[in-house]
């Protein structure tokens, strides 16, 4: 599912977080719950080349951990990396972890089995034809296909998506290709956006519960556009987004949780 196109509205029209910080304060302490919802790479902690080398501030942990354990609060982290290597990388045992954009963790085993059999066939193929591709690699996550560019050179990146496409025709039509910063993801048709994750994530907690969405990237959009009475929130560059608010980057995301966590335990008080 291809997540909707943004608003037209202009993205420098959207007020950065901080300077609307004592309206949106005062919804988040009157609310009866709140969700906040976060993506990981490029949100939480700033993109790598190589997502293994990662490591989420020991600051941020706490923050998390703290916001976690809050009676008020579900939090819950949804990313394109597989469930496991989320929670490793996360290490909080009391927030919701959601693989493979929200899919993972919520589909059933079975599922998930057939779809790597796909997969490994699309995998075996990508690496003849991207074989000797300077700063290409693929990334393997079972049901899911990662072809990373960041290190590559524009034409390199331009062919390597020629061979890409080419080598997916065979599998139309139960294939797709989601695109995000400097990635091109291969996944199941049956595999949804991020938006569905928070929507069903949502169901289970009351109506009357305050959505909080932060994220960074294109396939970030799906949250945005699931909660459009949330707190909606785009990390980095400013741009067309179905995000109200921007931050800057992954430092005031920080203070972000400083300042949700100060917020909630006021009203606590």
């Amino acid at each position: 599912m291809v997540p909707r196109r943004p608003p037209a509205t202009a993205s420098h029209l959207r007020p950065h977080l901080f300077a609307q910080w004592p309206q949106l304060a005062r919804r988040l302490r009157s609310a009866d719950r709140v969700a906040l919802f976060f993506d990981f790479d490029g949100t939480l902690v700033p993109l790598r080349e190589r997502p293994t080398v990662v490591r989420l501030d020991p600051e941020v942990h706490l923050l998390l951990r703290r916001l976690a354990r809050h009676p008020r609060v579900t939090l819950c982290v949804i990313s394109g990396r597989r469930r496991a290597d989320l929670r490793r990388a996360l290490g909080v045992s009391e927030a919701i972890c959601l693989g493979l954009h929200g899919w993972e963790g919520r589909a059933p085993a079975s599922r998930l089995r057939r779809l790597r059999t796909i997969v490994r066939q699309v995998h075996g193929l990508l690496s003849h034809q991207l074989a000797g591709q300077e700063g290409i690699w693929i990334e393997d996550k079972g049901a899911v296909l990662g072809i990373h560019y960041r290190g590559a050179s524009p034409a390199t990146v331009r062919r390597a998506r020629q061979r890409l496409l080419r080598a997916l025709v065979p599998f139309q039509p139960n294939l797709r290709l989601l695109s995000g910063k400097k990635i091109w993801e291969v996944l199941p048709q049956e595999i949804k956006d991020k938006g569905a994750a928070v929507r069903e994530v949502l169901r289970d907690l009351p109506s009357r519960t305050l959505a909080w969405v932060v994220g960074d990237d294109t396939t970030d959009e799906a949250m945005f556009a699931a909660v459009p009475r949330g707190v909606t929130v785009h990390v980095g560059k400013r741009r067309r987004t179905h995000a109200r608010f921007y931050l800057r980057n992954p430092g005031e995301v920080k203070e972000l949780l400083q300042r949700l966590e100060a917020q909630l335990y006021r009203r606590a008080a």
